[in-house]
């Protein structure tokens, strides 16, 4: 555990044939700041988009990121697959630095890990027809001859439901859902081990997130994928994943099995998400349990992150940041005074 409280146990709750094998992509105390404005004749204030995390994503396993909007998770998602550099912190891929690999090693490596983005038809170029969006991965990783590309690419159209008739059409003729399939494809393209899904089915109706994810699960033990699913839904972090991580203001306050988080959390703030969703727990009633609105990560609040919002706040928790402490087996929290009692170091 990091004494920083930001790490999540790589091992708890995963497969045991991926809790054996290292990592595949390891956060270690990561931070990403960005430059933030502010009033002329001042220095701009930088914004603490992720501020030091640790995270270990075990081979096939499926790692959630819930949080409200402006916690952190998509820019933690970005900074996993590449498209953002670390402030702060190293990012390891199979056990390697990222910063220590070479062009031609780092933009290879980079097959291991494609994205679903949020919105599959802002995702997709419309000048393409989907065969052509599906091989352009293929054609950027050079070396495979057109006729093996095309045929690849009427594997993928098949496995995520895409008929062989739909592969001369362009994106404005499909549903989001069948964007959504599309933008899959075009991640499985490369063979990656993991796959970051952030926010895939928030754009879609509630009878075509089910297919969507029921078909991701389906590709997952068919080609020991992994995903890193990033979502405010709770009730989709429920049903999909392995582990769940809990991200406020560019921090991790709690993680642990679904089933154990959801049913029992210890910090307050993943009990006001739980409370604030549409029914996720069935005969629970509805409590109001967080004030406030989320501060600004140009200015986080000293000590816990949470404690402007918090009802339990107490004098301490502005004085000292909390560390991550165990509730279970894979259960992990940082709080001060928590909603149960502490597993015994």
């Amino acid at each position: 555990m990091s004494s920083g409280g930001t790490a999540m146990n790589d091992t708890a709750s995963h497969p045991t044939a991926a809790a054996a094998e290292p990592p595949l992509i390891e956060l270690v105390n990561v931070s990403k700041h960005y430059r933030g404005s502010s009033l002329i004749g001042q220095a701009d204030a930088p914004v603490l988009a992720v501020a030091g995390v640790d995270l270990a994503v075990p081979p096939a396993s499926t790692v959630g990121i819930v949080g409200e909007s402006g916690c952190g998770k998509s820019t933690l998602g970005r900074l996993v697959v590449g498209l953002e550099k670390p402030t702060g912190g190293e990012v390891r891929l199979r056990g390697k630095r990222v910063a220590d690999m070479g062009r031609g090693e780092r933009r290879t490596s980079r097959r291991d890990i494609q994205m679903m983005f949020q919105d599959p038809y802002a995702a997709l170029n419309p000048r393409m027809t989907l065969d052509r969006i599906i091989e352009e991965p293929l054609r950027a990783l050079g070396g495979i001859s057109r006729a093996d590309r095309r045929a690849r690419v009427r594997r993928l159209a098949d496995e995520v439901g895409i008929s062989a008739a739909q592969l001369s059409r362009y994106p404005r003729e499909l549903s989001g859902g069948q964007r959504q399939r599309v933008g899959l494809a075009r991640a499985l393209a490369t063979n990656p081990a993991l796959i970051v899904a952030d926010e895939p089915v928030s754009a879609l109706d509630v009878s075509v997130r089910s297919q969507i994810l029921n078909l991701m699960a389906s590709l997952q033990a068919e080609h020991h994928i992994g995903y890193l699913m990033i979502s405010h839904d709770l009730t989709v972090i429920h049903y999909f994943t392995d582990h769940v991580i809990v991200m406020y203001l560019g921090k991790f306050v709690e993680s642990g099995p679904p089933e154990e988080l959801f049913r029992a959390p210890a910090h307050h703030y993943t009990r006001a998400l739980i409370d604030a969703a549409p029914n996720p727990v069935p005969g629970r009633a509805a409590a109001v349990t967080v004030r406030g609105e989320l501060p600004s990560a140009a200015a986080p609040p000293s000590g816990c992150r949470f404690r402007t919002r918090c009802l339990a706040a107490q004098d301490l928790c502005a004085e000292k940041e909390p560390v991550m402490r165990a509730f279970g087996p894979g259960h992990q929290a940082a709080c001060h005074y928590p909603l149960k009692e502490a597993v015994p170091a």
